[in-house]
């Protein structure tokens, strides 16, 4: 009788370092100008799916290696809104002079592009120039979010649609957009793009995990689908809320050469404004996203 024999474990070939227990990892010991095999793809790819925001140290890759390893994530479609790198229209920048003042863009929560029918999978960024200090970007976890709701709460809102457009950012709620965007890394929209509404659930499934996610921002969702603002307000106010305690996030500080990865899906984000004075510039390509489904 033959003995049987047990697979040999794969042996990791990149190192993971959690930045917290709930999300967030830096991964060392990979060479991302290089071509990735399928093994170590896979393995970069599961720490992705498990930690949702990942980070690559000391990588200082070409436009053309950003883009080609952006597109092992999936399809690079660029978002309406930001100004394309000259020469690589698959390429966007975000961008912010020492001389600028003003608020900055993205500092509140918010998951990217949820006006969209179908918002953004992933976001790969690559620091090009960052302050020595400041500028660092916080992250939080919607699995986490919606995992810690109450069993009642999680029944109320399994069936909830969600109302969102972009309204407060370009829309007819913003009337100013052209001022707010002169001379940033942002493009000028047109009002009837941003007061254009979508419904999306108010509690997703992930289409790589399979786990469910709350689906709310402050930044793009306007009322529960169904509801007035006023009756929405509560509820909403109350996730807001919830979604963003301390215990959910983690931060990461940015260096030169730095490719952070988040999904885009899964996790909200908000850039950190305590920089002033200082050049930060970063880019990024978009990873094309499916509808959000329940």
């Amino acid at each position: 009788m033959s003995a049987v024999l047990s697979p040999r474990p794969i042996t990791s070939r990149i190192e993971v370092h959690p930045l917290t227990g709930v999300l967030g990892a830096a991964i060392t010991g990979v060479d991302l100008r290089q071509q990735l095999d399928d093994e170590l793809w896979s393995q970069i790819h599961q720490a992705f799916l498990q930690h949702q925001v990942i980070y690559f140290p000391d990588q200082a890759l070409t436009p053309e290696q950003h883009i080609a390893f952006s597109r092992r994530f999936g399809p690079v479609e660029p978002v309406p809104l930001l100004k394309p790198v000259d020469g690589y229209p698959e390429l966007q920048m975000i961008r912010r002079e020492a001389t600028e003042t003003g608020r900055v863009i993205g500092e509140n929560w918010h998951t990217d592009s949820t006006f969209l029918e179908r918002p953004p999978a992933a976001v790969v960024m690559r620091a090009v120039e960052v302050p020595p200090f400041g500028g660092d970007t916080g992250f939080l976890s919607m699995y986490t979010a919606y995992e810690t709701l109450s069993p009642t709460m999680r029944d109320m809102i399994d069936g909830l649609g969600v109302v969102h457009s972009a309204t407060r950012i370009f829309g007819s709620l913003y009337q100013a957009q052209n001022r707010r965007f002169a001379g940033t890394s942002a493009r000028a929209m047109s009002v009837e793009d941003g007061d254009r509404e979508v419904v999306h659930p108010m509690v997703v499934t992930h289409p790589g995990t399979g786990r469910k996610l709350l689906y709310v921002n402050q930044v793009y969702a306007q009322r529960i689908d169904g509801m007035t603002e006023a009756e929405s307000l509560p509820l909403l106010k109350f996730l807001y809320e919830h979604a963003s305690r301390f215990d959910f996030t983690c931060r990461v500080r940015w260096k030169n050469n730095q490719v952070l990865i988040w999904d885009n899906l899964c996790t909200m984000h908000r850039a950190v404004p305590d920089y002033a004075g200082q050049l930060r510039y970063l880019t990024r390509t978009t990873i094309g996203g499916e509808r959000p489904r329940r």
